[in-house]
């Protein structure tokens, strides 16, 4: 399903030179940028955010900040040094689970359950501080929801399986998530890291910026002449986006999401404002959401892209050519469907 690591198989004699041009950074270059400094520049003047960039250093950072930090924004050392024991332990927990259940089915992996082999996996890489994703509102939460909201995000929850413990019923393929259909991880979705395949790549023209995700190979192009947004009649899985330029920022205005787009209770209303800007070997991505018709306020988050020498290239992400987690989920519903009516004849002869 995620094949990052067959990619890797595929170049692993490959000797690779050495770019100084792209110099490599750690988890905390972003901070440690010189304040003020100007981006470098592309030929024709603007910002350059062009590159191939990670977000796994946050990949530990919870999207909503736990209730006891409060309005804190970093994690003392004592804190961070915990952190990191439990992702280590949570990588060891998981390796050793793909061991048990490989003893089980004999495929030495969860290939058979459509998770996959453990060398896709990238557990354990995160090394930064922050307490959320969520930068604002300042306790690093989502906001309250309004009624229609809190209906429309138990609506999506019934979808799924094991992202949010759902029980289903699962007819058919529609009825689970557009992720686990391999359609579309969404906006501003798509910016949360997760467990494998959190690259993105950045191509920029005089007119034009293009985004390009490894997870599901999304591909947005993003126009800066100043465009309207297109009539109420089109609609996307990732809406429709329009950028300019604000000084060394790139701002971009997505809309016209579709009704199926599904993000944490908004769809065909919300709104994502996105701030890219160019920190030192580091690009930060703001993006703030808003739809009144779901939460009571606008809410944003933050993930920083690092440059990372693993990260030479956008990897393969083979999702629907070995989608088995959404052939056994729907499998077997149907195999439980076939047991509780067993039992109904037994009981009732």
């Amino acid at each position: 399903m995620k094949s990052r690591g067959l990619a890797w198989l595929a170049v692993a004699g490959m000797v690779l030179a050495a770019d100084p041009a792209a110099a490599q950074t750690s988890a905390g270059g972003a901070s440690k940028a010189a304040s003020g400094k100007k981006a470098p520049r592309t030929a024709w003047g603007h910002p350059d955010l062009q590159g191939v960039w990670t977000t796994d250093p946050e990949q530990a950072v919870p999207m909503e900040r736990p209730v006891e930090y409060g309005d804190r924004a970093e994690l003392n050392a004592a804190e961070l040094n915990a952190r990191e024991e439990l992702i280590k332990k949570r990588a060891r927990d998981d390796a050793q689970d793909r061991i048990d259940l490989g003893k089980v089915t004999g495929a030495g992996s969860r290939v058979g359950s459509g998770d996959g082999p453990e060398h896709w996996y990238e557990i354990g890489k995160s090394e930064s501080s922050r307490t959320s994703l969520i930068i604002d509102p300042p306790n690093g939460r989502i906001p309250a929801y309004t009624e229609d909201g809190k209906k429309r995000l138990a609506k999506q929850n019934d979808k799924g399986s094991f992202r949010n413990n759902s029980t289903g019923p699962w007819d058919g393929p529609e009825d689970l998530d557009l992720r686990d259909r391999c359609i579309t991880r969404g906006l501003p979705r798509t910016w949360f890291p997760s467990a494998y395949n959190n690259g993105f790549q950045i191509v920029q023209t005089p007119d034009t910026v293009v985004v390009y995700y490894e997870r599901l190979h999304e591909a947005r192009v993003i126009p800066l002449d100043n465009r309207s947004a297109p009539g109420p009649d089109v609609r996307e899985y990732m809406g429709y986006s329009r950028g300019r330029w604000e000084g060394e920022t790139l701002v971009v205005d997505v809309t016209n999401f579709s009704d199926k787009s599904e993000f944490y209770g908004a769809a065909e209303n919300l709104k994502v404002t996105e701030r890219y800007t160019r920190v030192g070997n580091a690009v930060k991505v703001e993006f703030t959401v808003t739809d009144p018709t779901t939460w009571t306020r606008p809410w944003t988050a933050m993930v920083t892209g690092y440059q990372d020498p693993e990260y030479w290239q956008i990897f393969e992400y083979a999702c629907h050519e070995g989608n088995y987690g959404m052939t056994n989920i729907l499998a077997g519903a149907r195999k439980k469907e076939q047991s509780e009516a067993a039992k109904r004849k037994q009981s009732n002869p």
